[in-house]
């Protein structure tokens, strides 16, 4: 573990984005935008 540095020891740690739920969303949330827009060109064609 690295020395902690005398500077932001105020703040505590960082919160870190290895969320695997939040990980799921997204993956779920660009499956659905792919399929809005397939529909889109669907109706467009």
């Amino acid at each position: 573990m690295a020395v902690r540095s005398p500077y932001n020891s105020w703040a505590g740690k960082r919160p870190v984005s290895h969320d695997a739920n939040k990980k799921a969303r997204q993956a779920e949330i660009v499956n659905i935008q792919a399929w809005a827009k397939g529909k889109a060109e669907l109706e467009t064609k």
